[in-house]
């Protein structure tokens, strides 16, 4: 292992994330940010009471930082760590790596990373190690970035259990587009109705609606700003919806339109790739039944794991003032998830199977 110590400014939920990752393969973090009570919470959860020489070189500088603090950053972390690896975190890829070209000598040391991971909730306490196990993790090399920098990457990569995807930064740039920041502003604006709606009908939003408008609750400071400095590649996303919706709104009250809508729609989630990345997505259900009392979670999710079946997928489902809930449970394999419901049923569970 190459990376032994590591500075990570900034200490919201990537960048503790990503300290967490690390210190649980042993290598020193040192936690820096603006603010020195984020700082010292997420000094305390990564690495407690861990400190450097003022001159300690550091074998890679993460800067978790938004776009509009980077260069300001990169001003301050550049003189003081001059032989050390450069990476960022950023959801935009293009003009970091121009604000980073602007430095001489910088490129060498600098490698731009994205990973493919986060959570609606923001700041240090909201951080977990096992974040990026399992998830994308992008890296846009760039023609100047040398071996030694681009193997520290990924070796970091590696370290928080991210899967190393190589892209370069404008198609990075396109994708985040399509596949995060335009769904990002439709979660937004279909949340943002509710403001018109009448309060009487808000206790009728079913799970549908929550599971579309999740990420509205997404920090708007952070977003304002890769919004705007990918304001191009999500323009273009949103004109192609915007076509389509104004095709739907003259034609929608035709039943073969409103068919196909939906049928684009299940063939474009059948591209989605399922967990570890398999491209298959046809699950068996298992809906199991609970009645409404504590330890009920806890004890199904203790008999899947007697099973030993994999779950792809889990969701809850409970009606206010019922005195049951339902628990659906993913399974790719028909074989397993056959054997998971005879197994829950002979646990004196009731189940019902179904597949789509």
């Amino acid at each position: 292992m190459k990376i032994s110590s590591v500075k990570i400014v900034g200490s919201g939920l990537i960048g503790t994330s990503i300290g967490l990752a690390l210190s649980h393969k042993n290598v020193s973090v040192v936690m820096a940010d603006s603010r020195e009570e984020s700082r010292a919470l997420s000094q305390a959860l990564v690495d407690p009471g861990r400190t450097f020489e003022i001159n300690h070189h550091f074998d890679l500088v993460i800067l978790a930082v938004p776009p509009s603090s980077f260069k300001s950053v990169l001003d301050i972390e550049v003189p003081l760590n001059p032989t050390s690896t450069f990476v960022d975190i950023m959801s935009i890829k293009t003009k970091p790596q121009q604000e980073v070209d602007a430095f001489p000598g910088l490129s060498q040391r600098y490698v731009g990373t994205h990973p493919m991971a986060g959570r609606e909730v923001a700041g240090a306490q909201s951080a977990r190690g096992d974040l990026f196990v399992g998830r994308p993790w992008i890296m846009c090399a760039s023609r100047a970035s040398s071996k030694d920098s681009l193997d520290t990457a990924k070796e970091m990569i590696e370290l928080c259990g991210g899967v190393v995807v190589e892209m370069a930064a404008d198609e990075h740039d396109q994708a985040m587009a399509l596949v995060s920041h335009a769904p990002q502003v439709l979660a937004s604006v279909v949340a943002g109705q509710l403001l018109a709606g009448k309060p009487q009908w808000l206790p009728l939003i079913g799970q549908g609606f929550k599971d579309l408008t999740r990420i509205a609750d997404s920090d708007s400071t952070l977003w304002k700003e890769i919004l705007s400095e990918n304001s191009a590649n999500v323009r273009t996303v949103i004109k192609d919806i915007r076509a389509e919706l104004e095709v739907l709104e003259t034609s929608l009250a035709d039943s073969h339109v409103a068919e196909k809508v939906i049928e684009k729609g299940n063939s474009g989630r059948k591209l989605i790739p399922g967990k570890h990345g398999s491209s298959s997505r046809t699950y068996i259900y298992l809906h199991v039944v609970i009645d409404d009392k504590a330890g009920q979670l806890a004890a199904i999710f203790n008999d899947c794991a007697s099973a030993e079946v994999n779950i792809e997928d889990v969701s809850i489902e409970h009606t206010p003032g019922q005195n049951t809930g339902l628990v659906t449970l993913s399974i790719l394999d028909a074989a397993k998830a056959k054997y998971l419901e005879d197994f829950l049923i002979s646990s004196g569970w009731k189940v019902h199977s179904s597949s789509k």
